[in-house]
């Protein structure tokens, strides 16, 4: 079982450097919060989207000074909040990532991209419970958001060794992304919890007695 979830890890590794998709040991991530529903000009949502821009080109000092400008002028959008959340845990300021989402999530309880990311700074910190916390909040605002189940199938499976809860999270991530855009990366983890813990009806015995 160990060497299973080691090579698992491992895959999760190469994936991240050959996609650029993952992050944070396999887990996902959205890259940038662009929609909000604070009506802002014309003018200044142009200067958003420049904001953004620069984010996505890793100019991220510029970035974060076009965001907090925007924020002084409009403090309820909760986007802007997540994305400087995105800049400042990418430069290792994560104290100050995690204080900006939590006051994205002042604005917008449901924010799903800062619960996400909640998540992700959390796991990284070795904080479980907490990582756990905010992506179950997450599936709980918007069941169609996939990163969420999958975040919670890797939380489970390789840091946690919950597997009846990873499979069951896997296999929501699989319903969520359809049956035309499903991974075939965790179809495969799902085929080899099923083979490890038995059959859906032993899966959910296993976690009767835990």
């Amino acid at each position: 079982m160990l060497q299973n979830s080691t090579d698992k890890f491992l895959l999760i590794i190469v994936c991240a450097m050959l996609s650029g998709c993952f992050s944070s040991g396999g887990m996902r991530q959205d890259v940038a919060a662009k929609n909000d529903e604070v009506a802002v000009p014309a003018s200044v949502q142009r200067d958003y989207q420049s904001a953004i821009a620069r984010m996505d080109a890793n100019d991220d000092v510029a970035a974060a000074s076009q965001f907090e400008e925007f924020l002084v002028s409009y403090p309820g959008y909760s986007a802007a909040y997540v994305n400087l959340a995105i800049i400042y845990d990418r430069q290792g300021r994560s104290d100050d990532a995690i204080a900006m989402l939590k006051s994205a999530l002042e604005v917008k309880p449901n924010s799903v991209q800062a619960l996400n990311r909640l998540g992700l700074i959390s796991r990284q910190r070795g904080q479980f419970a907490e990582a756990e916390s905010a992506w179950l909040a997450a599936t709980l605002a918007d069941p169609e958001y996939a990163y969420s189940w999958y975040n919670l199938g890797v939380l489970y499976d390789i840091y946690l060794q919950d597997l009846p809860s990873a499979l069951d999270h896997y296999r929501q991530y699989q319903s969520v992304t359809g049956s035309t855009e499903q991974d075939a990366v965790v179809g495969r983890w799902i085929t080899d919890l099923e083979r490890r813990i038995g059959t859906p009806a032993r899966a959910a015995q296993a976690r009767e007695v835990q």
